[in-house]
């Protein structure tokens, strides 16, 4: 199918990324905007009924995948020889020392490189541009491109011809990694994640967006908590993704569960979306007073979507719960913006949480979530976990505090249909 010259690709590699980029889509075909949209071959019917778009008009992400494979991976293995291991401590719990673990040449050169020091931040996408863009294949149908980070088939973002806007999907992305490709405009959440997005990305044109994953809580759907008589622990890691943490969050939860029990108060426990059925079940065995939220049917990655039911679950558990209690999950976000108030936890023990303690430098976190000390459920060794978290429970003037910065920090500078309008006239242009 031949396409035009002004129209626009629009890469969506999972069902979170293509639920940030709907609405935007939405307005493109609204305005008679020729759009064409790359998504997992898996989930193309799907897509289709929710457009209402011809199977024309989705092209199959999978083949985009397969394209220049080799150069795919030499491009990842650039990435980690460039960025090295002090791009950040997320980069290096998440990317590098993964990547180093690994046996053969690949691993071995990734361990002597980490003698060295890393390349600036800031220079580390353009870099990887010029140095692979005399090489990439063009393989969109048109220049222009809307692409919701992170990609995996960011090489071919390298190719020079392209006009590339990136569109931040969550807030942890920034200091994640180095996107890998050169953004001509990107959309962030507020003017914080813009000095994360400069600081770790070094693109020049930063604008302000939406966090158009909070939109079903952000718009209307604040909740009260008087006469509510649960707390809310939503699950940080997950078996299936990070089991060794997975398994640490299990030890913190029995804690968690002893002290609720101590006030008499009933304990909700909320899986991630992209978790194993079942691997909360146990929890049951601690009392009637735990139970665990439904789980959510999901390909054990990103492939769950954001829809009006999974929104309306989320709002039913948020609806029940005075307090939410959190380790490091973006569900915080979603509570702020329902304003519950917030029990942030910061474990600073190292003997009793050693995988737990290492999340303190992990740059999201530190930087937003543990920015307000004096707001945090701060556990030390010389604390008793139990009793720290029942106090934090007993009284929540704390947590509501810290509820209020964080919905301050996440409140948006315009709305949605506003931030839709902006990104869609950047793609005009």
């Amino acid at each position: 199918m031949s396409v035009s010259s002004n129209a626009i690709t629009v890469l969506a590699s999972t069902l979170i990324n293509y639920n940030a980029v709907e609405p935007t889509l939405q307005r493109l075909d609204d305005a008679g905007v020729e759009t064409i949209l790359f998504v997992p071959d898996r989930y193309r019917e799907f897509v289709e009924q929710r457009l209402r778009w011809t199977a024309s008009r989705t092209r199959s992400y999978n083949e985009l995948v397969a394209k220049a494979r080799i150069m795919r991976l030499a491009h990842r293995y650039t990435e980690l020889l460039v960025a090295g291991p002090g791009f950040s401590e997320t980069y290096r719990f998440r990317e590098w020392d993964p990547a180093c673990s690994k046996a053969g040449p690949a691993g071995i050169s990734l361990r002597l490189r980490s003698a060295f020091p890393s390349a600036r931040r800031q220079e580390i996408n353009a870099y990887l541009e010029r140095l692979y863009a005399p090489f990439v294949p063009k393989v969109f149908p048109s220049n222009r491109i809307l692409v919701v980070t992170r990609s995996d088939v960011r090489h071919l973002l390298c190719h020079p011809d392209l006009d590339v806007v990136s569109l931040m999907e969550s807030w942890d992305h920034p200091p994640k990694a180095p996107m890998g490709y050169r953004s001509d405009t990107a959309f962030v959440w507020n003017r914080a994640l813009e000095r994360d997005w400069r600081e770790f990305q070094g693109d020049e044109d930063i604008r302000i967006g939406y966090p158009f994953k909070l939109r079903y809580v952000l718009e209307g759907h604040q909740k009260q908590t008087s006469g509510k008589t649960a707390v809310l622990y939503p699950a940080s890691f997950s078996k299936r993704s990070d089991p060794t943490f997975f398994a640490a969050e299990l030890r913190l939860l029995k804690l968690i569960s002893e002290a609720t029990r101590k006030l008499g108060i009933e304990l909700i426990v909320k899986p991630k979306p992209n978790g194993m059925r079942g691997e909360f079940d146990y929890l049951r065995d601690e009392g009637t007073h735990v139970s665990v939220a439904g789980y959510k049917d999901n390909d054990g990655s990103t492939g769950y979507f954001l829809d009006e039911q999974y929104n309306a679950e989320r709002l039913e558990l948020l609806s029940r719960c005075f307090a939410v209690i959190n380790l490091g999950t973006t569900f915080a976000i979603d509570a702020a913006a329902a304003r519950i108030p917030i029990i942030q936890l910061r474990l600073n023990d190292q003997a009793r949480f050693p995988e737990l303690t290492q999340a303190n430098r992990w740059v999201h976190l530190d930087r937003h979530f543990f920015s307000k000390p004096e707001l945090l459920c701060r556990i030390s060794a010389d604390d008793d976990p139990v009793d720290k978290i029942a106090n934090s429970i007993r009284n929540t003037d704390q947590a509501q505090l810290f509820c209020n910065y964080l919905f301050e920090w996440i409140s948006p500078e315009q709305t949605a249909e506003e931030a839709i309008s902006h990104i869609a006239r950047r793609l005009f242009q």
